[in-house]
């Protein structure tokens, strides 16, 4: 394992500019893509396996007007990478520019000039896509689903890991005509299937509620960058660690329940309600192993802030939390 020391990271614009902090290089080092440590670069990202797009705030300081062209960046795709001097550099976010904020004073280097950048992750196609086809008799959900994402893939999403499995369940016996937004048919497909979908970093993916994506998990220590303890709550089990590009939804972290710090009950009888629900969706996982639901990633290359933080939940049955239930994911009866 690397060491989590020396920051490094990069906002890269298409067709643009890139700005590269590296923590190992000097600040004399400046060749247009790569700048030393007097380069800052602030970022925080909200991401969640939700359909709802993601969206990255990034603040470049001491730029000038010579270096960009604010007004051609709206559209196009920027890629914000980060990581630690001897390890390798993870996406943290990739997406659209919607919006950017100059604050700039003439043509003159200064601090506290600054470029804001708001991005959304695939925004646009998943707003937009459409669809119009009509399927015959034996179909499956999954075949509803590859003609949502075929409508998402013409719109320039790509197609990533879907669980074929949880989609190949049912077969209609009458054909179906889809029409309208590709989104309200994979709403009502993954409701159907117990099933969730979203867009990360421009790559769709179908995740049932039950399972996380495949992939190993990520031991989370205090030796591997968890901060402090974990945290029990009704809505899952909440987390900081020091930034960490692998932890991403769906992705799954393994964390010993002796690191996670239990939540209190509330003794009245009014708070009985409230402790009926920690011990049925708050439960902790037997083998301290939890699916990831919502990721954020912040940092400053000249503050302190440099973490991931999360919310996880356990798959076991019976376990899940108010938030999955508006995906259909079964809540227990008693």
């Amino acid at each position: 394992m690397s060491e989590l020391y020396l920051r490094k990271v990069q906002v890269a614009i298409e067709g643009g500019r890139t700005w590269t902090y590296d923590g190992t290089k000097p600040d004399s080092v400046a060749d247009g893509r790569t700048d030393g440590p007097g380069l800052r670069i602030r970022f925080s990202t909200q991401q969640g396996d939700v359909s709802t797009p993601n969206v990255a705030r990034i603040d470049v300081f001491n730029v000038s007007q010579s270096s960009v062209a604010a007004t051609l960046m709206t559209g196009r795709q920027i890629t914000l990478s980060a990581g630690y001097g001897d390890g390798p550099v993870h996406v943290l976010f990739k997406g659209q520019i919607r919006q950017v904020r100059a604050n700039m004073r003439d043509d003159v280097m200064d601090p506290d000039s600054y470029l804001a950048i708001l991005a959304t992750d695939s925004s646009q196609p998943r707003n937009y896509a459409v669809v119009n086809k009509t399927l015959s008799s034996g179909h499956t959900h999954y075949d509803r689903l590859m003609v949502c994402a075929d409508a998402l893939k013409e719109l320039g999403v790509k197609i990533g890991y879907i669980d074929k499995d949880a989609l190949t369940k049912t077969k209609f016996p009458r054909g179906a005509a889809l029409f309208g937004n590709a989104k309200d048919w994979l709403r009502q497909t993954c409701t159907a299937t117990a099933t969730s979908w979203s867009i990360q970093n421009g790559v769709f993916q179908v995740v049932a509620n039950n399972k996380a994506k495949p992939g190993g998990a990520i031991v989370l220590t205090g030796q591997t960058g968890l901060i402090g303890q974990a945290v029990q709550t009704i809505g899952g089990i909440e987390g900081r660690s020091l930034l960490n590009g692998m932890i991403v939804p769906t992705a799954t972290v393994k964390i010993d329940n002796k690191s996670i710090q239990r939540a209190e009950i509330d003794p009245s009888i009014a708070g009985e309600p409230n402790n009926r629900l920690l011990a049925q969706y708050g439960a902790l996982s037997a083998d301290g192993s939890y699916k990831v639901f919502y990721v954020s990633h912040e940092g400053d290359t000249r503050g302190n802030p440099f973490y991931t933080n999360f919310v996880a939940v356990t798959t076991a049955e019976g376990s899940v939390p108010p938030q999955y239930a508006s995906r259909g994911i079964t809540l227990p009866s008693n």
